[in-house]
């Protein structure tokens, strides 16, 4: 996969896609999962975290060969550690004992970009993981934007919010001191099986 840099368009979550599912795709047809995947990954910037996840249920059917395909052909790499960054998170928030805040007044929010720039080695894709009280289409258009409100290398390797990373923990309450907490704690939590995490770390 050759490095590029795609448009900093905010692209929202699926609707109807519940993200903290062990598999989201399960009730999709196979065809319309080749379809979707051959659409995903030839937007600017790319549907990457749905396309991939839409891979990985193809893939547990042993029908993946024509979505692989169209990968290829967009000269682009599946994510490689998402399965296991999704099971981190839900064993170390959801199934473990670390609870999520879910405060109905909470207006914080930690969240995961997707970041390219790297090698094969590295997986092809790195994370950032980062917290906010802002709309996060507003904080993710400053990473794209650069400058000081930007974090380095996300301006031009910014790719799109891995939503499954981080939709089951929020909201979390807006305290700075809390915020920082489970932006480290996910940040930890996504270190071991992601071969680059970027981001602040409160130690």
């Amino acid at each position: 996969m050759r490095h590029r840099q795609f448009a900093n368009d905010f692209t929202p979550p699926l609707d109807g896609l519940d993200y903290g599912a062990g598999y989201p795709f399960a009730n999709w047809k196979t065809s319309h999962l080749d379809t979707l995947i051959g659409g995903w990954v030839q937007l600017d910037p790319p549907c990457l975290e749905l396309a991939t996840l839409a891979l990985e249920e193809l893939t547990r059917r042993r029908e993946d060969l024509a979505a692989r395909m169209k990968f290829a052909k967009a000269e682009l790499e599946p994510i490689p550690w998402l399965a296991a960054a999704r099971a981190a998170v839900r064993q170390t928030f959801i199934d473990g004992t670390t609870e999520p805040g879910t405060q109905s007044s909470a207006r914080g929010k930690v969240y995961v970009i997707l970041r390219g720039g790297y090698t094969s080695s590295n997986g092809w894709y790195g994370a950032y993981v980062g917290s906010t009280t802002r709309p996060l289409a507003k904080r993710f258009a400053e990473h794209r934007a650069g400058g000081s409100r930007s974090a380095r290398g996300m301006q031009k390797h910014g790719i799109e919010l891995l939503y499954s990373l981080f939709i089951p923990l929020n909201p979390v309450a807006h305290s700075r001191s809390k915020l920082r907490e489970w932006e480290t704690r996910l940040h930890e939590c996504l270190a071991p099986v992601v071969p680059k995490v970027t981001g602040d770390v409160a130690f």
